[in-house]
């Protein structure tokens, strides 16, 4: 049976319409609010489950750094699969799976067992990411990416903050078991609408995309260190790699989510302790926190990437920089203050500048990259990202805590590693532009080989 290439489907398949690119943008938004929710539920409510499972807090740490791990090491094969099949498919069948292990949570009875179930979720997770920016990359054009993947940001931090919310509500009424059925069923329908999406052709936006070229002609393409359309995934690995700007977004995404990954899977516990308020009052603080914070920086972020981008090429980039560089100090002096207020407004800014970041940096990423293996390079990126980043980060404040304190733990980790990844973006805002303009050139020569084969 002969293999389906994104070649021949980009021959198929054409520009989604209007209609279809908000629908495809509404039901990938909802499933990412479940993707962050369905993740967040077990932070909201882990002072419960430590005390009802004997769990310490080296292994409280290891049941998110187990579904990192798996979540990051999963991602870069599905990113490939993404490449060369369906993404629509991967998305519904990667929601029914996280679903499903989210549910079966809360059945556990061990550690190991809880450890199994979070690792299940990273797998089903770990799909979603890379097929979805890709379609979002193939149902709006260049223009809008920035805003559209700032959207799809927001519904990241909208989803953690119902996974605090619901988690510390339900654990305080029902008990922590509920709280995992309640998040996990739903997903389940959502699943079936993901299946339903319209497949866009790849590069449907891109500039003079060709439509009638060779799969021969494809897959000899590398220009100037841009991926090419081949079967061979480490010939498409080198050639992502071997674009400069690549390494600046990588290093940057993992002080990210190195930040991101520790202090979000221990804020409701350093809430809990440090500020002693309930479950559902720090679970619910937690969530209001990452959507207030959330939702201003990454659509304000998209609007200003977007907008500093018609400017110069390097616009996306800075604004990143910038909210990294103003982050990491704000980030330092919330964790000095020990009044509830005072650490709460700082908290909030410092959420605002850092989320600027979120859609500006998945944007450079498909701006520098060829249309086709995108979901690829984005698969590179999250897996670096997750095993480099937040995969070791909350193991790593757990461990911190038991010698510790949890407050000494956040303080000597997030503001450093937030500093670092402002300081590697500096260095990109050298060379996006170039980068930009090879992989324009590479689509040009493309649309010539394509004419003259026609």
């Amino acid at each position: 049976m002969t293999a389906v290439t994104p070649a021949s489907r980009g021959q198929r398949l054409r520009r989604p319409t209007r209609a279809e690119a908000r629908f495809a943008l509404a039901v990938l938004l909802v499933v990412n609010m479940l993707n962050y929710a369905d993740r967040y539920i077990l932070p909201a409510i882990l002072p419960r489950v430590q005390h009802d499972l004997q769990i310490s807090d080296f292994e409280a740490g290891l049941l998110n750094s187990a579904f990192l791990l798996v979540y990051g090491l999963t991602t870069l094969p599905l990113g490939i699969w993404a490449d060369r099949t369906l993404r629509k498919n991967i998305v519904s069948l990667c929601v029914g799976i996280w679903s499903l292990a989210t549910a079966i949570t809360g059945l556990t009875r061990n550690f190991i067992q809880l450890f199994i179930t979070r690792s299940v979720l990273g797998i089903g997770e770990a799909g979603y990411a890379p097929a979805s920016l890709s379609l979002l990359g193939d149902y709006f054009p260049r223009a809008q990416r920035g805003r559209v993947l700032s959207y799809w940001a927001a519904a990241t931090l909208i989803g953690s903050a119902l996974g605090f919310v619901i988690g510390g509500l339900i654990a305080d009424t029902l008990g922590w078991r509920w709280a995992f059925y309640v998040v996990g069923l739903p997903g389940l329908v959502v699943a079936f609408l993901a299946w339903r999406l319209y497949e866009p052709a790849r590069g449907s936006f891109e500039e003079d995309e060709t439509q009638g070229q060779s799969e021969a002609s494809s897959s000899a393409l590398v220009a100037e260190g841009h991926a090419s359309l081949s079967g061979d995934f480490w010939r498409q690995a080198r050639a992502i790699l071997r674009i400069p700007t690549y390494w600046v977004l990588l290093g940057a995404l993992i002080c990210s989510f190195f930040t991101i990954g520790g202090t979000s899977a221990w804020l409701p516990t350093y809430l809990f302790l440090d500020f002693h308020l309930t479950l559902s009052q720090a679970g619910l603080l937690a969530g209001a926190l990452l959507v207030g914070s959330g939702l201003i920086g990454t659509v304000l972020g998209g609007l200003l990437a977007d907008r500093a981008q018609r400017r110069f090429a390097q616009g996306r980039l800075l604004v990143a920089t910038l909210g990294f560089l103003i982050g990491a100090p704000l980030a330092l002096l919330a964790l000095l203050f020990h009044q509830l207020l005072l650490f709460v407004a700082m908290l909030f800014v410092a959420g605002v500048a850092l989320n600027f970041c979120t859609g500006p940096l998945n944007a450079v990423i498909q701006d520098v990259v060829l249309p086709e293996v995108r979901a690829t390079a984005l698969g590179l990126a999250l897996l670096l990202a997750h095993l480099l980043g937040d995969a070791s980060a909350p193991a790593l404040i757990g461990l911190l805590k038991e010698h510790s304190s949890l407050h000494l733990a956040l303080l000597s980790t997030a503001p450093s590693a937030l500093l670092l990844a402002g300081l590697i973006c500096l260095l990109g805002l050298r060379t996006v532009a170039r980068d930009m303009q090879q992989m324009q050139r590479a689509l040009e020569e493309r649309r010539q080989q394509g004419a003259e084969t026609r």
